[in-house]
C-alpha cells in the first residue's frame, strides 16, 4: 500500500514539475521504502530477520513513511528526511547527510 502511493506521488511531482530537491526526497524515501522491504517486513526477503520486532513498533514505523511521504509531498524536505532518520535508526541503517542549508532553515525560525 505505501509502495502505491509512494509511486502515484511520484506520478503527479513528474507531472506537476516538482522542484528538484521534491524529486530527491521521494528518491530517498524509495530507497528506505526498499530498505525496508528487505529487513523489516515480516515475510519478508530475509528468511530470518535481524529485526523482531512487535506489531505496534512496525505499525509505528510504518506511519513514520507515511508521514516522511506526505512531508515530501508539501515540499518540507528536510522534516521529511527527520522522519526517514528514525526509521533508519530502527533499522540499523546509517543516516543520510542533510544538505547544509537545512540546518540554516532551522536556525530561521
Amino acid at each position: 500500500m505505501v509502495r502505491a502511493s509512494i509511486m502515484s506521488l511520484m506520478v503527479l511531482a513528474a507531472l506537476g514539475g516538482r522542484a528538484e530537491a521534491d524529486e530527491a526526497c521521494f528518491a530517498e524515501l524509495n530507497k528506505l521504502v526498499a530498505d525496508w522491504r528487505s529487513i523489516a517486513v515480516p515475510g519478508g526477503v530475509s528468511a530470518a530477520p535481524e529485526h523482531d520486532h512487535d506489531a505496534r513498533e512496525v505499525w509505528y514505523m510504518r506511519s513514520q513513511i507515511r508521514l516522511a511521504q506526505r512531508l515530501c509531498g508539501e515540499s518540507k524536505v528536510h522534516e521529511a528526511m527527520l522522519r526517514m532518520d528514525v526509521v533508519r535508526a530502527w533499522l540499523k541503517l546509517p543516516e543520510v547527510r542533510h544538505p547544509t542549508d537545512h540546518r540554516r532553515l532551522e536556525m530561521m525560525q
